[in-house]
């Protein structure tokens, strides 16, 4: 293949997911609030985003950051719009999935496996961490612990608590992610993911720190790395921007760790 052949089969790339995006539909937004202004300096940081809680080493720059808010937003709200994320979950991951590649991210297949513990209940917290530890630096489990314990020290009626746990599950069903994003030797940005859905038999309230009874509970799990091709997501930055318009500002919120 020549460079010409590189050069045109890249900005077909570029078209095509400009395309795509652009034909996406987005779940609609009920809640109405104004977070104050996220914290993107290059220093250590986390975020609610729907129902995933996203956790920064301090290795990454503002406009790193705003790539992953704003792309993983993207893609929950995408397939939240075509596939319920409690009922359908299996569809719902596969199309989080794809939209994910579409705007630049590199993801390995990823398969679930069933979460075993002992005992008779348990919390998520501690299979997260233990989730992450197998894929994640010390530096990203350091700061996935933070978020996660920022996130417990907030009132129930805090907007960020409300925000993570009104997207992240009903009552008995549930599907959120866990993700710690550093960069690797070449900058490169790189996010480990944690990815979990679960049936069970009580009403669920605060879904990381429940205690679940492990007799009447599913819970799957899975995890993996992706890595974000920044020359690709780079030509399809606005326009990820300009589908979510300000569906960002009100499913994205500050944590402080």
């Amino acid at each position: 293949m020549t460079s010409s052949d590189i050069e045109v089969e890249a900005k077909q790339k570029a078209a095509d997911a400009l395309q795509f995006i652009d034909s996406l539909e987005l779940d609609q937004p009920e809640m109405r609030y104004v977070p104050p202004g996220l914290a993107l300096q290059e220093e250590e940081s986390a975020a609610v985003v729907a129902g995933s809680i996203v956790a920064f080493t301090d290795g990454l720059n503002g406009q790193q950051k705003s790539d992953v808010l704003n792309s993983t937003l993207l893609a929950q709200l995408a397939a939240n719009k075509k596939f319920d994320r409690d009922e359908n979950t299996k569809k719902w991951y596969d199309y989080y999935r794809s939209v994910l590649e579409q705007v630049g991210w590199v993801v390995p297949s990823f398969s679930f496996a069933k979460l075993t513990v002992a005992g008779s209940r348990f919390t998520v917290d501690r299979a997260v961490i233990a989730l992450l530890q197998a894929i994640a630096t010390p530096g990203e489990i350091s700061v996935a612990k933070a978020a996660i314990e920022s996130l417990k020290s907030l009132q129930d009626k805090d907007r960020r608590v409300v925000l993570f746990e009104s997207n992240a599950h009903s009552d008995k069903l549930g599907n959120f992610q866990i993700a710690a994003c550093g960069v690797s030797s070449g900058d490169t940005v790189v996010m480990k993911i944690g990815m979990f859905y679960f049936s069970t038999t009580e009403r669920v309230t605060r879904v990381l720190f429940f205690s679940f009874p492990r007799s009447s509970t599913t819970m799957q799990q899975a995890r993996q790395t992706m890595t974000l091709n920044e020359d690709v997501y780079a030509q399809v930055r606005d326009a990820v921007i300009k589908k979510l318009g300000d569906k960002a500002s009100q499913f994205i919120d500050d944590l402080e760790i």
